[in-house]
């Protein structure tokens, strides 16, 4: 019978530890120290990936940022009125959010929003701060 044993994997007259190449990190390849360090040049002070503010602030999610949109848009003239502009910022959140598109239900939310004092504010401010 062998040293090191039948279906043991090891060499003869081996004690132990590990078997196979001797080094513990991948062949030729980047060590994960080097990866983590390349990703976090990457990240900027924010914790966002790449901000390099190069267009000024940028909204995190594509509902901010076309809500910001409309609010151009009604300032702009182009809508007629608010309660325009607000089912078409309803519109966007279905179709981003809910991947739908249902005229009634835009009109239901729309009145819903515009109906209640509290939201009615919300929505008042985000209309001011169109740029």
């Amino acid at each position: 019978m062998a040293v090191g044993g039948v279906g043991r994997g090891g060499g003869k007259g081996r004690a132990g530890g590990a078997k196979g190449a001797a080094s513990a990190g991948p062949m030729g390849g980047a060590t994960f120290g080097a990866k983590v360090d390349k990703a976090e040049s990457l990240v900027g002070p924010s914790g966002l990936v790449g901000s390099s503010n190069v267009q000024g602030p940028q909204a995190a999610d594509p509902v901010a940022a076309q809500a910001k949109a409309i609010a151009r848009q009604l300032k702009n003239g182009g809508f007629k009125n608010k309660e325009e502009a607000t089912k078409a910022l309803v519109a966007e959140v279905l179709k981003e959010k809910l991947r739908m598109k249902s005229a009634s239900l835009t009109h239901k939310i729309a009145d819903a929003l515009q109906d209640d004092p509290r939201l009615n504010q919300v929505l008042e401010r985000l209309w001011s701060k169109a740029e």
